[in-house]
């Protein structure tokens, strides 16, 4: 195979006489197979050219297409959308190209036939969506929304649909095709700004190590070191019956793995309102009344209302509180 896409190239490049126009779809050879125009004798990859060299022609998508690892098969680096400008190095394998990412400044193989040659690209061309604020925060997804190549609904965007309550760092706010600001997750990963709950900057702050819950739906507990943000996670909070106390608390008690039975609070187990769950973990008691933060594996429902009081996480962020918090830690809780 790896001969036959050598003759392919050979041939493409001594039949086209220059490269498309912008907007144009890119040809392809007899067989389908597009190659681009304008290359080196080919190159190893630990000898690639700069992005900025004459040396490397440009290509770009005309349609919706992965990035491999590998000349044949290998592990996908995820799709690019249409029109993504890659620069080739000269390497050719296996009905694929090796090419240069200069949004992601990676390298990685793509298939020949979903690409084209194209003019060299402006800077304005490879400059990615215009930045409205650097944030680097982590937060968490919420469900009902699509992980992104650009900031933009069309289409050939969609990466894949988000689970709810996955944690993500956002690291810029950026002004998407649509006017509306998007959260860059991730090399050409976006989600709505709506898709990702992050925390709100706090009314006031402790020092060393304390718990912020903002019951603000989606509710979200965010541990702080000083002002610093370290981790984030979508909670269940008390019932419009049951709320979550306000104010300034702090961890009184802390039980690893313990049954939690509504008849010891003076509500029938049996009765309305009432429960008997065993093996209940990571339960960190935070006020006279029972509220406490704990795994709650009844509920599936992160960010929403649904207890009698308590602050219920999954397992990953149960004990990652566990491990971090401590009797004496604040659990600062406000709406």
């Amino acid at each position: 195979m790896r001969w036959l896409v050598g003759l392919l190239v050979c041939a493409v490049l001594a039949s086209v006489a220059a490269p498309l126009a912008r907007g144009q779809e890119p040809g392809t050879t007899g067989n389908g197979v597009t190659i681009p125009t304008g290359a080196e004798s080919p190159a190893a990859p630990s000898d690639q050219p700069s992005p900025e060299s004459p040396a490397g022609s440009w290509v770009a998508t005309h349609q919706p297409t992965e990035l491999w690892s590998d000349s044949e098969g290998g592990v996908s680096f995820g799709p690019v959308r249409r029109w993504t400008y890659l620069q080739w190095t000269g390497l050719a394998a296996d009905g694929r190209l090796y090419v240069f990412n200069p949004r992601t400044s990676n390298y990685a193989w793509v298939d020949a036939a979903a690409v084209g040659p194209v003019p060299a690209p402006s800077p304005e061309e490879l400059r990615g969506p215009q930045v409205v604020e650097v944030i680097n925060k982590p937060g968490r997804t919420l469900g009902g929304y699509n992980l992104r190549s650009w900031p933009s609904e069309a289409p050939e965007t969609r990466i894949r649909p988000l689970a709810h309550n996955v944690p993500v760092t956002v690291y810029e706010a950026v002004l998407g095709d649509d006017g509306e600001i998007w959260y860059r997750i991730g090399d050409d990963e976006y989600v709505h700004h709506d898709g990702v709950r992050l925390p709100r900057p706090p009314e006031q702050t402790f020092p060393g190590r304390w718990i912020d819950a903002d019951l603000q739906e989606p509710a979200l507990l965010t541990a702080y070191e000083g002002d610093q943000v370290v981790y984030t996670a979508l909670a269940i909070k008390g019932s419009l019956v049951s709320p979550t106390p306000l104010g300034v608390h702090r961890i009184l008690r802390r039980v690893y793995n313990e049954t939690m039975d509504s008849s010891t609070i003076g509500i029938p187990r049996n009765g309305p309102g009432g429960y008997y769950l065993r093996n209940v973990l990571y339960t960190q008691y935070f006020h006279s009344s029972g509220a406490a933060i704990h795994y709650n594996y009844w509920r599936g429902e992160f960010g929403y209302a649904g207890s009698h009081g308590c602050l219920g996480l999954n397992l990953e962020d149960s004990r990652w509180f566990w491990d971090w918090a401590n009797i004496g830690t604040i659990v600062y809780i406000h709406q």
